[in-house]
């Protein structure tokens, strides 16, 4: 059977007994930063957030003043949240931690979530699907190091197992998962899609776009509620949800080059009818991409077109075709040339991703920076950026509320991950410095990567609370292009 809502951390868990510290806040406001600016031993500050949680709950993390506030208290019709991506920390509730959790390189090793080159968030995120994926008995993956083919497999905790990804197993729902299937039956010609990211790998975003974007696709009611709520400038109904899309693939009249010569495209593209009439909004979602690269090989169309469509302060500008910020470039011209070429009246590019993700929000910040016109205007080819938390948030007050706890649950939260760190019976290898402890002051240790991934997956991936021990137990490749 496939499960369609996951249960949350147990009350056991030490992110529990934070959680359950709201309402001792007034103990003083800028604790955290109190606690962070002192020498502690690791145990001895977890010891203290045990027996003062209130502490730890800072001034920025109870300044809740979320979509679904201004939804509870204004119907339909609320103020959007912060659509530019440059302050959207009030949009995370307050038992969210303030930044991603320092996972330690050998507890990953053991954990078999350990991929050199992960940002700390990529590194986090990825700890918390090799837990999410124990705690449903699911199996662990296999990985080839590099994705060369001369490199023998090695278990990677945030991939699934073939046969779990064969029923959907990365899908909140069977009823997503069919979803998705009947979605790339009759997705367009030459859309690309690496069906190994969607099906197996727990940390792809083409998957989360399914996951978050599913439950809206097979109701419109309810994805004009979300966006009416979100986007109320552009929204009164959504007429339409495609996904991996690209506008010159929708009519035989104009050939490619009239557009970026490649094969940019889309997440998702909805088509919706509001204030000013059709619209359509492009979406982007990123989850643990950090803004890296690899990045599109550079084509002169992409300057002609930088040119043409005046979207920027200096359409030339060096930092556009940066690695950072050359995608948001890339599909801010490819949507303006949507509205030259009439395929929709107006466009505009929106960024969904996590909030703890600072690489995307910097980046999202620095590509607002170089528009002519206001991030998130009414202008016929708009920008912004919204947090993935203050999407969940909307989702939820609309009435999904089983659709906004398993992306909360699975994407967001973060604690279990911070449990596992902080977690006493996790003991690092000899001459290695406790979780937490400041690098600079220990030697490095040289580790066998290889061998360490490969030895049995442990059983305490789940991390222990009290009573709560770990149970024993427990296609083809179509590749997306790099101009993706």
């Amino acid at each position: 059977m496939h499960p369609s809502i996951w249960p949350r951390q147990g009350p056991g868990s030490a992110a529990a007994r934070i959680r359950s510290s709201a309402g001792a806040q007034a103990e003083g406001e800028g604790g955290a930063a109190e606690l962070l600016s002192q020498p502690m031993n690791l145990w001895e500050a977890a010891a203290t957030a045990v027996a003062n949680p209130g502490r730890l709950m800072t001034k920025s993390r109870t300044r809740l003043r979320t979509t679904v506030e201004a939804t509870s208290s204004a119907g339909d019709t609320p103020s959007p949240p912060s659509m530019a991506g440059l302050d959207n920390a009030s949009t995370l509730p307050p038992d969210t931690l303030p930044r991603a959790p320092l996972v330690p390189e050998w507890l990953l090793s053991q954990h078999r979530c350990l991929i050199v080159g992960d940002t700390r968030y990529r590194a986090a995120l990825r700890a918390r699907q090799g837990i999410w994926r124990r705690e449903r008995g699911l199996a662990i993956g296999l990985h080839r190091p590099g994705g060369r083919r001369d490199v023998a497999p090695v278990p990677l905790g945030s991939l699934l197992h073939p046969a779990d990804a064969v029923r959907g197993m990365n899908f909140a729902s069977a009823e997503l998962f069919a979803y998705m299937r009947r979605t790339l039956a009759t997705r367009e010609e030459g859309a690309c899609l690496s069906l190994d990211r969607l099906m197996r790998n727990l940390l792809s975003s083409e998957a989360l776009a399914f996951n978050a974007f599913g439950p809206l696709g097979l109701d419109l009611d309810l994805a004009s509620t979300v966006f009416r709520r979100l986007m109320p400038h552009l929204v009164d109904r959504v007429l339409a949800i495609t996904y991996e899309t690209a506008p010159a693939r929708r009519t035989a009249r104009f050939p490619n080059d009239r557009y970026l010569s490649d094969r940019t495209a889309f997440d998702i593209a909805l088509r919706v009818d509001g204030p000013g009439g059709e619209t359509t909004i492009f979406v982007e979602i990123k989850l643990s991409e950090a803004c890296q690269g690899p990045a599109a090989a550079h084509r002169p169309r992409y300057d002609e077109a930088s040119r043409e469509v005046g979207l920027h302060h200096d359409p030339d500008d060096p930092a556009l075709r940066s690695v950072q910020l050359e995608q948001f470039w890339r599909l801010h011209c490819l949507a303006a040339l949507a509205v030259r070429h009439g395929v929709t009246p107006r466009a505009h590019l929106l960024t969904i991703y996590p909030e703890l993700n600072r690489h995307v929000r910097t980046a999202v910040r620095l590509y607002a920076s170089t528009l002519r016109e206001p991030a998130g205007s009414a202008m016929s080819v708009g920008f912004s950026g919204l947090t993935l938390e203050a999407f969940v948030a909307v989702l939820d007050a609309a009435g999904a509320a089983q659709q906004s706890t398993y992306l909360r649950d699975r994407y967001l939260d973060l604690r279990p991950v911070l449990d596992l760190v902080l977690d006493p019976e996790s003991l690092p290898p000899e001459g290695e410095p406790p979780a937490g402890a400041p690098r600079a002051s220990s030697p490095p240790v040289k580790t066998d990567t290889v061998s360490l991934l490969t030895a049995s997956e442990p059983e305490t991936l789940i991390p222990r609370t009290g009573s709560d021990r770990p149970r024993k137990g427990a296609a083809r490749t179509t590749r997306r292009t790099t101009t993706r």
